[in-house]
């Protein structure tokens, strides 16, 4: 028995690219992702005491918004791979040059996201929703707009510690966010503590907030720890590198291009549920609210192989990269059983959560929808588990064009046939959830696909020691 037990641990923890390096960037990452999660979670827990159509208008407000902030997120967040593989080459000093450059690419992506979202907001997005949902739609996606600014920043100091493996400081900043979350939606949303009551704004304001505490949480800690002399390596880095700078955007735009295609068919996919009626568009928040709860955490282990991956190739020792992907797939699989067994038996009370009875409002038909369509949730998330890890390595090794190419066709699908659904067959709301959930679980098939021919593993994006 003990013999057996060697053999295990041996296999799959202990080691470099074992679990048992996995875990300390993903269990702090893991958090950091629910806690995100946790506080859109909170707004729309609060947000059901004001209206049905509440929140489900701040579901789409704020996924519009992200549609536009994640393209340029995705660019500046690129800086957490490449400082990876710098960190992993021991080339500390250019971690900290990586920063430099991803910060100038914020400071000019901000005016130019507000930009688009003047056009965004005049285009017809919300066409299709009631009178009431539009209003409150467009409102929140403005208060989005102006804190996209907190994103920029996070993802510009958070990708610095993302790289060299220190998320606990990520853990840190997000429990600080979590907290202002809390407190000033209570006051704000409700008037508690002598503050008007704001209902709908208190809840986009308090997300405002929160956004901007884990932002300066990381600054502070950065500035704190490049201090220490082995971030410069002996020499006083300037503040503009083209050449970094073009790395960041070269190997950045696939990855915010991915994102942005994401967002744009998730919009559309939303808005043709919501066209469906109020009832069904809380129904599909309240499913999407529990899919992102269970669907985020995965993402902390993604970062962590992405991360382990890249400081693996920064080395030149693909093998590690190769061994911290199968650890990451081990631990993901683990964790979406387990989610998959809860939304499976506990699916009434979980739909509970957010059609609170003592309200006021009737939430029966909400319940018939939301209960079967969290339960067919449940069951993709194994897949998603698989493609989230097979996409982190990709990226982790600087594959990211064809990352967006193959969300880009898998999204376009996806859309076209729930669009098809909806506008043309005309199927049941129910039908048409069944068909997104089976096309959930075919797209993770070209990830695996892509994985496995291996051709990341050869891949080099960093210069050697300059």
């Amino acid at each position: 028995m003990n013999q057996l037990y060697l053999s295990i641990r041996k296999k799959h923890f202990d080691g470099p690219g074992g679990i048992l390096e996995l875990l300390p960037i993903a269990i702090p990452m893991f958090f950091s992702t629910m806690f995100d999660m946790l506080m859109m979670f909170i707004d729309r827990l609060f947000l059901s005491h004001v209206g049905v159509v509440h929140q489900a208008a701040a579901m789409t407000g704020g996924i519009t918004s992200w549609m536009v902030v994640s393209f340029f997120v995705g660019i500046v967040g690129y800086n957490s791979t490449l400082t990876a593989q710098y960190y992993g080459a021991g080339q500390k000093y250019n971690c900290v040059r990586m920063v430099k450059q991803s910060l100038w690419c914020a400071i000019v992506s901000y005016p130019l996201i507000l930009l688009v979202d003047c056009l965004v907001n005049a285009s017809p997005v919300f066409s299709g929703h009631s009178e009431l949902e539009q209003v409150l739609e467009r409102r929140y996606f403005w208060y989005m707009a102006f804190g996209s600014v907190n994103a920029l920043m996070r993802f510009v100091f958070g990708g610095f510690f993302t790289g060299i493996g220190k998320t606990k400081v990520l853990m840190l900043a997000n429990t600080v966010a979590l907290f202002v979350n809390v407190v000033a939606n209570w006051v704000l949303i409700f008037g508690h503590l002598g503050c008007p009551e704001l209902g709908f704004d208190g809840a986009a304001i308090g997300t405002i907030m929160s956004g901007a505490a884990a932002a300066i949480t990381l600054m502070a800690v950065y500035w704190r720890t490049r201090l220490h002399p082995e971030w410069e390596g002996g020499r006083k880095p300037p503040m503009f590198e083209s050449d970094k700078l073009f790395k960041l955007i070269r190997y950045g735009l696939p990855q915010g291009g991915e994102n942005v295609l994401s967002m744009v068919c998730f919009v559309f996919l939303v808005s043709s549920f919501h066209s469906y009626g109020d009832d069904m568009a809380a129904a599909t928040t309240i499913a999407f609210n529990w899919d992102s709860f269970s669907f985020h955490p995965l993402l902390g282990v993604q970062v962590a192989v992405s991360t382990l991956v890249g400081q693996a190739m920064g080395a030149g020792v693909p093998e590690r990269a190769v061994r911290v992907a199968h650890s990451g797939f081990k631990v993901a699989l683990i964790y979406a059983g387990f989610m998959l067994l809860l939304f499976l038996s506990c699916t009434g009370t979980l739909v509970g959560v957010f059609t609170p009875e003592s309200s006021g409002l009737d939430y029966g038909q909400v319940r018939e929808y939301a209960i079967p369509m969290l339960r067919l949730a449940g069951l993709y998330l194994l897949t998603d588990a698989l493609l989230i890890i097979a996409s982190g390595a990709l990226r982790g090794a600087g594959d990211t064009l064809w990352c967006m190419l193959i969300h880009f066709l898998n999204n376009v699908l996806m859309t076209l046939v729930i669009m098809l659904c909806v506008y043309i067959l005309k199927l049941k709301p129910l039908q048409v959830w069944l068909c997104f959930v089976i096309m959930g679980v075919l797209s993770s098939a070209m990830f695996i696909v892509r994985y496995k021919m291996g051709r990341w593993k050869s891949l080099r994006i960093i210069e050697s020691g300059t």
